[in-house]
């Protein structure tokens, strides 16, 4: 039986801190009742998703438990996502 990989746009709550410029800063993701810190900010982009479709969206590149990460957050509506990968079987 082989499997494939497969990536699903999974929205997330995220703990953000808002700078006097207006930039934000993602602190702590909460998804499936467990939370994630952020370890740091690598990488702040415009840029699309790898995998899922997706209107305008800035990527946050993130360590968190010493890897690295994609954060993205979509402009209409304000949304925070991450790409889930889904193994399939066929």
């Amino acid at each position: 039986m082989a499997s494939s990989v497969k990536y699903v746009k999974t929205y997330v709550d995220v703990l953000v801190k808002m700078r006097t410029d207006g930039t934000f800063i993602p602190v702590k993701v909460m998804w499936d009742d467990r939370e994630f810190e952020i370890d740091s900010v690598v990488k702040i982009l415009m840029a699309p998703p790898q995998y899922v479709g997706s209107s305008s969206t800035i990527k946050y590149l993130v360590k968190m438990r010493g890897q690295e990460r994609a954060l993205y957050l979509e402009d209409k509506p304000r949304r925070w996502f991450i790409e889930k990968p889904v193994v399939q079987f066929v």
